[in-house]
């Protein structure tokens, strides 16, 4: 592993326990056993370190979606973006920990969340649509606030699996997903 991916992986640790706020580069070279210098060598800056923390697990997160979700029927596409908080979580928690504790107080965590969040949004209305519902758009809007509420629940807390396939189950089963 290179000492640039070791920063990476220390500043990840360092920024969910402490948060991006309380953070030193001096805590994150201690735990990464290199010197303060070589982060800024990497990163130019404590900022430019979380931004590239941000950049990796997003591209990570919209590699897993596109595995995940494909549309091939509207049932499927709801059902399947439902299941996503837990396959995202589950993959990369740390990464979903630290933009969980960060995501209300950066700006950049915020922006990228949200151009996340919302690039599903045209898809789920047409899904509804096409499933009759007389506010796609609205019902998308819910289902996008449900997954949102539904990975910082699963990253905040630590359950066993049968619970959160319950709460994903049972919403499934009030829009009408499961046989």
């Amino acid at each position: 592993m290179s000492k640039k991916q070791d920063i990476l992986n220390a500043a990840l640790k360092v920024f969910t326990e402490l948060g991006t706020k309380a953070a030193s580069t001096r805590t994150i070279a201690v735990e990464a056993n290199v010197s303060e210098a070589l982060i800024f060598k990497h990163f130019k800056s404590k900022d430019k370190l979380i931004e590239e923390i941000l950049k990796c697990g997003y591209r990570e997160a919209t590699k897993l979606v596109a595995k995940h979700v494909e549309y091939d029927s509207p049932q499927n596409y709801i059902s399947n973006l439902l299941d996503l908080p837990k396959v995202l979580v589950l993959n990369n928690k740390d990464f979903w920990q630290m933009q969980y504790k960060i995501t209300p107080l950066n700006a950049l965590a915020m922006m990228h969340h949200q151009h996340f969040m919302t690039s599903s949004n045209e898809m789920l209305a047409k899904a509804f649509s096409e499933l009759g519902y007389p506010n796609p758009e609205l019902e998308a809007e819910i289902v996008l606030v449900i997954i949102d509420a539904l990975w910082k629940y699963i990253a905040s807390n630590e359950f066993e699996m049968v619970h959160i396939d319950a709460i994903t189950c049972l919403v499934k089963q009030k829009y009408g997903l499961l046989p």
